[in-house]
């Protein structure tokens, strides 16, 4: 089974539109940018998103909301976070109250829970130790009652631990190395990775070998990576509307 982003956006954009109606003001987010080639494209699609959503990108304006992208190393008040990757807002997050959700683990999750798969008492390798990814990841797995472990690529016996696992989330970043020996055929592979190989872009999974072996599997591209730009008008939205 494929888990396709692209059915999970379009629900994604709905729920989002409602929530739109409910503000007045034209909200408006600011875009940090290092320049690189991948902060541009996830900025064009950030704008895409905004406009569909009618909120105002700006560059030196006062804002609703602050993003950085890429490695730009920017001091954001907790408060306009919506990424949700200060210390302060990561710390609530530990606390299970989190400010915001850190949009690409919450993206992954929220793919799961469209195609009506439940963490709840399941064994979930996350292989990956990111601040980004990896770390928030495990967190969002025990607010959901699953059950987490955090593996990485320096991990022995990492192949055991991830046959043995019912949820797989792959966020190493090492492109296209798990193939169907680190996978039972229950397993429901998560690939958050985006790695360029070869002019193109790819997961840490070995998609065409895994495909059809696995329970189910997100693509990359086409699948965490749609919704997780999504994620960021959530936090948006509901900051506007809780303050």
């Amino acid at each position: 089974m494929i888990l396709d982003g692209k059915v999970v956006e379009e629900a994604y954009l709905e729920e989002l539109l409602s929530l739109r109606m409910g503000i007045n003001l034209k909200p408006k987010l600011k875009v940090l940018s290092d320049g690189s080639e991948d902060s541009r494209i996830y900025e064009r699609s950030i704008r895409r998103i905004a406009e569909r959503l009618e909120v105002e990108v700006v560059e030196d304006e006062e804002a609703d909301g602050i993003i950085s992208l890429g490695k730009r190393e920017v001091e954001i008040p907790p408060e306009l976070d919506i990424e949700g990757l200060s210390p302060e807002n990561l710390g609530l997050l530990v606390h299970g109250k989190p400010r915001f959700f850190p949009p690409t683990p919450y993206a992954a999750i929220k793919i799961l829970e469209f195609y009506g798969f439940n963490l709840e008492g399941k064994t979930c390798a996350i292989v990956g130790r990111s601040v980004r990814v990896g770390k928030p990841l495990s967190l969002l797995v025990l607010m959901k009652n699953g059950t987490p472990i955090i593996a990485h690529t320096k991990t022995q016996n990492l192949m055991s631990i991830t046959r043995q696992s019912d949820f797989v989330f792959l966020c190493a970043g090492i492109g296209e190395h798990f193939g169907r020996e680190y996978f039972n055929e229950r397993s429901v592979v998560v690939d958050i990775s985006t790695v360029r190989r070869d002019g193109k872009i790819v997961g840490d999974a070995k998609f065409g070998e895994v495909k059809d072996f696995v329970r189910a599997i997100t693509p990359v591209p086409g699948g965490v990576g749609r919704i997780t730009p999504l994620v960021l008008f959530e936090n948006l939205f509901m900051k506007i509307l809780h303050r």
